[in-house]
C-alpha cells in the first residue's frame, strides 16, 4: 500500500538515483582525485629528481672541470705536475686521487717519463708515487688507451679499488701537444658523496632512490645491499627508450616495496648515468582511499535526510496539482486551445497556475518564431559549413615530406577564429629543384575574408611560374589584387623559395610578420625590409632577403593570431614570448615539434579566453647537407676564360666528376661566357663572371652570375639546321642552342647582383648516354 502513493514512490526514486549519482559522482571524484594526486606526485617526484641530478652533475662538472684545467696547463708544464696535482686534490675533496700519465717514447731504451699519482689517503694526507716505475706499464692499461682519445674528456667504468678498498670511478682527459695526445689527467672520484646525496634527499615516505651507470648497473642505492648489481630488465627498457620522467613498474626490484611502484628519472649531463627516485604506488593513493571511506558514509546518511524530507513535501503538494498535470498532458499533445479553471489561491500554487495559463499563451507564440528562426539558424549554419569546407579544400595538406631525397619538411596549423577566416598558407614545387611556401593575413575575417585568401591562393599558384622569384610574384600578385579591389581589403603576405639542393632561401614580405629561424643555438628574429601590403598601391616594390639554412635549422613564419592573442586581461602574447617559447624546443626536435610547442603555450597564456584573430603556423624544416660550392672568379676578358675554365676542371676532377661529362660542361661553360663576355660587356667595360659548381649524387649544378647588362639566353631563337652543319652560311648562333642540348635544365633570372643562368648536368648512364 505504501508503494501505491506517489510520494512515496518518489521518495524511494529519489533516494535510489541520488545513491547512483553519489556512486557515479564519488567515482568520478575518486578516479580525479587519484588522478590529481598521481600529477601531484609526479611533479614533486619529478622535481626532486631533477634537483637531485642538478647536484650531482654540480659536483661531477667540478671534477671534469679540474681535469680539463689540469689537462691544459699540464700540456706545456710537465715538471710542475705533481705540485699541480696536489694542489687540485687538495681542494676538490671529491677527488680521492690524481695521476698525470705521459705516454713513453717510441725507443724501448729510453726511459718512461716521469708520471705522478698523488692520492688522499684516510686520515686526509696525500702521498704520491711514480706510476712508470709499476711493476704493470700503465701505458697497456685500457684505462690509459681509452683515455686518450678523451679529448673533451669522459667518464670510465667504475672499479673496486683492491688497494683502497673502496668503489671509485675515473675521470679521464686527453694532454695535447700540437694536436696530438702526448699523455691524459686522471681523476679517481669516490662515490661515497653519491650515498650522502640519496640519503639526504626529502623523498616521501617508503620511496627510495638509486643511480644507474652506464652499464646498468647501481652505483648507489638506499638499499645497500643492491649496489654493484644490475638494475631489473624492465626497469633497464623503460629508461633506455627516452620515455616519460615518470614511468609505472608493476614490481619493484627492491624487495624492501611490495606491489606496483612509480619510477621517476633524470639524465646527468656529461656521463651516461641516471638518477631514479621510486615511489610506491599504494603510499601514493593511502589518503585519498580513507577520505573516500569517510565521504561515501557521510554521503549515505544525508541521502536518508533527503528522501524523508522529500516524502512529506511531496505528500503536501501533490493534491492540487492533479489539474495542472491533466493540462500539461493537453500541452504536450500539441493542444494549446484549452482554458484553466479560475483559483483564489495566492500561494505558489495559485501563481503556478496563473502562470501555467500565460505560458500556454505564449508558447504558442514562441513556437510560431522559433520554427522560423530554426529554419534560418540551419540554413546559415550549411552555408557555413560549405564555406568552411571549401576553405580547408584550398589550403594543402598539414604536412609535407620531400619524397625524393627527404631534404627539407614542413609542417603547417591553421586554427580560424570563425567557421571561416582570411589566414592562408601554401606551398608547392615551382620545378623539381625548388619549392614555393607562403603564409598570409587577410585584413577582415569571416566570409568576406575567406573570399579574398581564396583569391589570393589561387592568383599566386597561377602566377609563380612567371614570377619565378619571390619578389616578382608580390609584385604581380599586388598588381592583380588592386584591380576592381572597391572594398580597399589587403592582404599581408610572406612568400619564400627553397633551394631543396643547397638550402639556399630567398625571402620576400609584403608587410607581414617577420619569420623566426631556429635550430642552431637561439632563435633569431629575421627582421629585414618589407614592402606594402597587397591589394592597396600598384607601384609597390618588395625587396628580397637572402639567406641559407643550414642541416637541421627550421624557418618558422606565423601570422599575428600568435603575437595578437589576448588572455582575460587584455595583455598580449608578443614577439619575445614567441622567441621565448621557441628557445625552450630542443635542438633535435622534429619539424611539428615547434609548432605544437607554440600552440601550446599561447593555450596555457590565453587560458580560456575566447579566440580574437586567426591563427596560422608553418614550420619549414631543411635536412639537406648540402657540399660546400666551388667557386671560380673570371675577369670579363677573352684571355682569362680559359683559365677559368681549366680551374673549374680541376675542381670538377677533384669531385670524381667523370670526364666525359667535364668535357661537356667545359665546352657549354666556354660558348656561355664567351657569349656573356660579348653581349654582357659591348664597350669591353670591367666585370666579373663567378662561377658555382656544386656537384650532387645525381647531377651537378653550375650557376653562371655576371654583373654585365641584363642578358637572357633563354629567350634567343633556335637555330634552324638543315642539312649538313658544314653547309651553313651563317658561321656562330649555335652556343645557346649547345648548351640547351647538352643540359638537362637551364633557369636565367636577374637580380641587383646581376644575372643569374643555372645550369644542371645528369651524370651519364652505364651506355654513356644522359639519364
Amino acid at each position: 500500500m505504501v508503494l501505491r502513493s506517489i510520494a512515496s514512490r518518489m521518495a524511494l526514486w529519489v533516494l535510489a538515483g541520488s545513491t547512483l549519482v553519489l556512486a557515479t559522482i564519488g567515482a568520478l571524484l575518486l578516479s580525479l582525485t587519484r588522478a590529481q594526486v598521481l600529477q601531484h606526485t609526479h611533479h614533486e617526484a619529478a622535481a626532486l629528481a631533477a634537483s637531485a641530478g642538478s647536484e650531482i652533475q654540480a659536483r661531477i662538472d667540478r671534477v671534469a672541470i679540474s681535469a680539463q684545467m689540469l689537462a691544459t696547463i699540464i700540456a706545456t708544464r710537465q715538471d710542475n705536475a705533481e705540485p699541480l696535482l696536489r694542489d687540485t686534490l687538495q681542494a676538490n675533496h671529491d677527488m680521492d686521487g690524481l695521476a698525470a700519465v705521459f705516454r713513453p717514447s717510441s725507443n724501448p731504451v729510453d726511459t718512461p717519463p716521469y708520471s705522478p699519482f698523488v692520492s688522499r689517503a684516510d686520515n686526509g694526507a696525500l702521498a704520491s708515487r711514480d706510476l712508470s716505475r709499476d711493476g704493470r706499464p700503465y701505458w697497456n692499461s685500457n684505462w690509459f688507451l681509452g683515455g686518450l682519445s678523451c679529448s673533451a674528456g669522459c667518464w670510465q667504468r667504475p672499479f673496486l679499488s683492491l688497494s683502497r678498498q673502496r668503489q671509485l670511478i675515473n675521470y679521464s682527459v686527453a694532454i695535447s701537444h700540437e694536436g696530438h695526445p702526448v699523455g691524459i689527467i686522471n681523476a679517481d672520484v669516490t662515490l661515497d658523496w653519491l650515498h650522502q646525496i640519496l640519503g639526504h634527499l626529502d623523498k616521501p615516505e617508503g620511496a627510495y632512490a638509486f643511480v644507474l651507470d652506464s652499464d646498468g648497473n647501481y652505483l648507489a642505492h638506499d638499499n645497500p645491499t643492491l649496489v654493484g648489481k644490475r638494475g631489473a630488465p624492465a626497469l633497464l627498457e623503460v629508461l633506455a627508450s627516452d620515455q616519460a620522467e615518470s614511468v609505472r613498474l608493476p614490481v619493484a626490484q627492491n624487495a624492501q616495496v611490495h606491489g606496483a611502484v612509480w619510477v621517476y628519472s633524470a639524465p646527468i649531463e656529461g656521463t651516461r648515468w641516471r638518477l631514479g627516485l621510486v615511489v610506491p604506488e599504494a603510499q601514493i593513493y593511502a589518503g585519498v582511499r580513507r577520505i573516500f571511506l569517510w565521504s561515501l558514509l557521510l554521503g549515505m546518511l544525508a541521502l536518508l535526510g533527503v528522501a524523508l524530507i522529500t516524502l512529506l513535501t511531496v505528500r503536501r503538494t501533490m493534491a492540487p496539482l492533479g489539474m495542472l498535470a491533466d493540462r500539461a498532458e493537453h500541452v504536450a499533445r500539441g493542444e494549446l486551445d484549452f482554458e484553466l479553471p479560475s483559483t483564489s489561491r495566492h500561494d505558489e500554487v495559485g501563481r503556478l497556475t496563473q502562470s501555467f495559463d500565460q505560458m500556454r499563451h505564449e508558447l504558442a507564440l514562441h513556437l510560431q518564431d522559433l520554427a522560423r528562426v530554426a529554419r534560418e539558424k540551419q540554413r546559415l549554419a550549411s552555408e557555413l559549413e560549405i564555406a568552411h569546407q571549401i576553405q580547408i579544400g584550398l589550403l594543402p595538406s598539414e604536412h609535407y615530406l620531400d619524397a625524393v631525397c627527404a631534404y627539407f619538411e614542413l609542417h603547417a596549423a591553421l586554427r580560424p577564429a570563425r567557421a571561416v577566416g582570411g589566414d592562408l598558407y601554401s606551398y608547392f614545387m615551382l620545378d623539381p629543384e625548388r619549392f614555393f611556401v607562403m603564409v598570409g593575413d587577410v585584413s577582415d575575417k569571416g566570409i568576406p575574408a575567406a573570399l579574398f585568401m581564396a583569391q589570393t591562393i589561387t592568383l599566386a599558384k597561377a602566377l609563380a611560374p612567371r614570377a619565378q622569384t619571390p619578389r616578382n610574384l608580390l609584385r604581380l600578385l599586388n598588381l592583380e589584387l588592386c584591380r576592381g579591389n572597391d572594398s580597399c581589403m589587403f592582404v599581408t603576405l610572406l612568400c619564400g623559395l627553397l633551394d631543396t639542393g643547397n638550402g639556399s632561401l630567398e625571402l620576400a614580405s609584403a608587410g607581414h610578420e617577420p619569420p623566426i629561424l631556429c635550430g642552431h643555438g637561439a632563435p633569431r628574429l629575421l627582421d629585414f625590409i618589407t614592402g606594402a601590403v597587397l591589394g592597396l598601391y600598384e607601384d609597390s616594390d618588395y625587396p628580397e632577403h637572402h639567406l641559407r639554412l643550414r642541416q637541421g635549422e627550421t624557418l618558422l613564419m606565423y601570422t599575428d593570431g600568435i603575437t595578437e592573442a589576448s588572455d582575460h586581461h587584455q595583455q598580449m602574447y608578443g614577439i619575445e614570448r614567441t622567441v621565448e617559447c621557441l628557445a625552450q624546443v630542443p635542438p633535435a626536435a622534429p619539424t611539428a615539434g615547434y609548432i605544437e610547442r607554440l600552440l601550446g603555450d599561447v593555450d596555457r597564456f590565453v587560458a580560456d579566453a575566447a579566440q580574437a584573430d586567426d591563427i596560422t603556423l608553418l614550420a619549414l624544416t631543411w635536412h639537406g647537407a648540402a657540399q660546400a660550392d666551388a667557386e671560380v672568379c673570371v675577369a670579363s676578358r677573352l684571355a682569362d676564360v680559359f683559365t677559368g675554365l681549366d680551374r673549374c676542371e680541376h675542381l670538377l676532377q677533384k669531385a670524381n666528376v667523370p670526364s666525359s661529362l667535364r668535357g661537356d660542361m667545359r665546352l657549354v661553360l666556354e660558348e656561355l661566357m664567351v657569349n656573356t663576355i660579348e653581349y654582357g660587356y659591348p664597350d669591353g667595360g670591367a666585370g666579373q663572371i663567378r662561377v658555382l659548381l656544386q656537384p650532387r649524387p645525381d647531377a651537378v649544378m653550375v650557376e653562371l652570375i655576371d654583373d654585365g647588362i641584363a642578358f637572357d639566353p633563354l629567350q634567343s631563337v633556335y637555330p634552324s639546321l638543315p642539312g649538313d652543319l658544314a653547309d651553313r652560311e651563317q658561321i656562330g648562333g649555335l652556343g645557346i642552342h649547345l648548351a640547351r642540348t647538352v643540359t638537362s635544365e637551364m633557369r636565367y633570372t636577374r637580380d641587383a647582383h646581376g644575372n643569374h643562368l643555372l645550369l644542371r648536368f645528369i651524370y651519364p648512364n652505364q651506355n654513356g648516354s644522359s639519364s
